[in-house]
């Protein structure tokens, strides 16, 4: 087992589900994209998973952004049809939410290749705590997603038998789709099987979960979701009655139901039933109201019929009130409401708060008051600072801050460090910085190029491109201004023709520049000095790509 990674307790390899979706052709997409808009892209990607996880019940699978996808992998085979029902989500509503959050056009936005397989994997504690697993089942999802058509969603054969009785499938003629896609790496042979809509007569059976309300509202059948949640409250009514279940039992059964995807209208209807069952309210009940009412008002009347009935409001209260307050004044009310009430506040609150906030100096603020309460940042509330900052040096402190505290930002955060105006910096400076962090990926160094080359500040960008000139911004830089280009990274060379980013550059920009000759040696040089890596892999796919020397 490769160094620093541990087996679990138990060491036993498991049957493990993996969900495997990839963005098809996201690397030409993005490089079709803007800098800014393919930042925006990118960060958009977080945000359009995360609830959809929360509306299957996925929220404790292990997650993975591969940075073209997810993998998504969990070893309870309960989870297998809420894994199939974010792979219809994000199957028929991933381009639409991303065109409509982003701002990007729908025909600019990837399809997805989707598949839901089994392996056989053994569970692993890597070094920095967090838990994987390593085995057959990502490789086979992964095998099985180069066979997908655009959106489509292939299980096999395993996961199909769990499956059939509430999706319909289709058996995939396996031998022609490898027929049509010669470059498909199979080392097995499946059989595979398309996955289809969801079987709505099997989702009204009494026992269905709760997911399946979710799915459907979400892939636009809102009138079924919500058919579907009146006749499971029914059954709920028909158990109440007859005694099939006891009141907590029954008050977890509708608290689930209302915390599903329903309008406000169906929600209240369902909380009738939970009352004629003579079943008690308790705060998760009011919350889930609360979530779904439409205006101040309605949530104000919530908040005091809660009250009325004895039902303390808590922090998840409170926390829905602030989420949905229309500004920044309406959020501080609602603080000083939960305040008053002696209700602590917790890391979400202020997560959210941050989010409310009209400026970085209000963000500050209400981070400094509840600092007061002990509540302290969490993995989510750095990078909303970095978001907030109004300057580059602020967004550093906060990105130095959260490696401080031992959790380590993702590649969104730096995109957003550098996406503040670092031009008061040189491109020395600003490196010197950079590398000096314990990690320093390369996409977000794109922005600076970008902004020194607008600020006419030619020197420092072709500084920076010299560090990383495969990048996009870098490749730009170069086609707008190739004279300087090639003068600046040729007089590097001139200094040490062994210097290994000299090289590269060079090589890269004459390639940029259609001459491809002259790029060779250069190439072949800077792999000569790269040591084994991503570099060097991609020294041999470019010099393939421009053939052998003459």
């Amino acid at each position: 087992m490769a160094d620093g990674v541990k087996r679990t307790t138990d060491p036993t390899p498991r049957p493990t589900l993996c969900l495997a979706i990839d963005l098809k052709g996201s690397t030409k997409s993005g490089l079709e994209l803007t800098t800014k808009k393919f930042d925006r892209f990118n960060l958009g990607l977080v945000d359009q998973l995360g609830p959809h996880l929360k509306a299957v019940g996925l929220d404790e699978a292990l997650i993975k952004f591969t940075g073209d996808g997810w993998l998504v992998m969990s070893d309870e085979h309960d989870l297998v049809a809420p894994l199939c029902c974010l792979a219809r989500i994000m199957s028929q509503r991933f381009q639409f939410e991303m065109a409509e959050t982003t701002g990007i056009s729908i025909e600019n936005i990837p399809a997805m290749r989707i598949a839901v397989c089994w392996g056989r994997d053994l569970p692993v504690t890597l070094p920095n705590g967090t838990r994987d697993y390593v085995g057959s089942s990502v490789r086979r999802a992964v095998r099985a997603m180069q066979l997908c058509e655009d959106n489509e969603i292939l299980i096999d054969d395993t996961v199909r038998s769990w499956v059939h009785q509430d999706f319909e499938t289709h058996r995939i003629d396996y031998e022609a789709r490898l027929r049509d896609r010669p470059d498909a790496k199979m080392e097995d042979e499946f059989v595979l099987h398309r996955l289809d809509k969801l079987r709505v007569e099997s989702a009204g059976d009494p026992d269905a979960p709760v997911y399946f309300v979710n799915t459907l509202s979400i892939i636009g059948l809102k009138p079924v979701a919500e058919d579907l949640a009146s006749s499971l409250s029914d059954h709920l009514l028909v158990e109440a009655e007859t005694g099939g279940a006891t009141q907590t039992e029954l008050l977890h059964k509708w608290n689930q139901l209302l915390a599903s995807n329903l309008d406000y209208q169906t929600a209240r209807e369902i909380l009738s039933d939970l009352r004629e069952a003579g079943v008690q309210p308790d705060a998760t009940t009011f919350n889930a109201i609360l979530e779904k009412a439409t205006d101040f008002r309605t949530e104000s009347q919530w908040l005091q019929i809660m009250t009325q009935e004895g039902v303390e409001p808590n922090t998840e209260t409170f926390n829905i009130l602030i989420r949905k307050a229309v500004d920044a004044a309406a959020a501080e009310k609602r603080l000083t409401k939960m305040e008053s009430a002696e209700v602590a506040p917790n890391v979400e609150t202020l997560n959210l708060l941050i989010g409310k906030a009209s400026d970085y100096a209000q963000a500050n603020r209400w981070r400094e008051r509840l600092a007061r309460r002990g509540v302290m940042p969490d993995a989510r509330t750095f990078p909303l600072l970095v978001e907030r900052s109004e300057d580059f040096e602020t967004a550093k402190f906060w990105l130095e801050a959260m490696l401080q505290s031992g959790l380590e930002p993702d590649e969104l955060t730096f995109i957003a460090v550098l996406g503040k105006d670092v031009t008061h910096l040189s491109a020395d400076e600003l490196l010197e910085w950079y590398l000096g962090l314990p990690i320093h990926p390369t996409h977000p160094m794109q922005r600076a190029i970008s902004d020194f080359r607008r600020k006419g500040k030619m020197g420092d960008a072709l500084r920076l491109c010299l560090d990383y000139p495969h990048t996009q911004s870098a490749r730009k830089t170069i086609r707008q201004d190739p004279e300087a280009s090639i003068r600046y990274f040729q007089s590097v060379v001139d200094r040490d023709r062994d210097h290994p980013n000299g090289n590269y550059a060079l090589g890269i920009a004459l390639v940029e520049l259609n001459r491809i000759e002259e790029a060779k040696p250069w190439l072949q040089r800077a792999l000569t000095l790269a040591g084994p890596g991503h570099r060097r892999e991609e020294l041999e796919r470019l010099l393939v790509e421009v053939g052998p020397k003459r």
